[in-house]
């Protein structure tokens, strides 16, 4: 009974990280590198995980690509989210979703003593990035002498 637990649990995982990872290459393609943003895939993958959503899919996907009386009906389910999925490829929808997921339009900004208003594009490990509309220009900032508010 463990056993199968265990192993429905980690095909669901593979099934979940499949559809995670076809979204956030349509994030990096649209809209991290569409603003030079500096950031590995990896880390871009793994810093915006939910683990708890992705604990929870896991079995859901797990337990009922197994149950033999709903498995054709959830592998057309899944097949339906994998092309789902794909569509962040498109620009306009990939390029959408990374907006709603990172981005914050307006925020003032200071570093030392300069003041600045900016669009917040993306938040790194290290490096915040902004969108500064005065000047036109994406700039990259160290998150350890960059302060901001809303």
């Amino acid at each position: 009974m463990i056993s199968k637990f265990i192993g429905s649990s980690l095909l669901g995982l593979i099934l979940v990280l499949l559809l995670d990872f076809l979204i956030f290459i349509g994030i990096k393609i649209n809209y991290i590198d569409f603003y030079h943003i500096k950031e590995y895939y990896n880390v871009l993958f793994v810093d915006h995980q939910s683990y708890i959503l992705l604990g929870i899919l896991s079995i859901i996907f797990g337990y009922f690509i197994l149950k033999k009386s709903s498995s054709k009906i959830f592998t057309v389910f899944y097949i339906i989210l994998v092309f789902l999925s794909l569509l962040t490829f498109y620009k306009p929808i990939g390029y959408s979703i990374a907006q709603f997921m990172f981005r914050k339009d307006n925020i003032s900004f200071r570093v030392g003593s300069i003041n600045f208003k900016g669009d917040l594009l993306y938040k790194g490990r290290r490096n915040t990035y902004i969108y500064r509309k005065d000047i036109n220009k994406v700039i990259r900032l160290k998150n350890s002498e960059l302060f901001y508010s809303q």
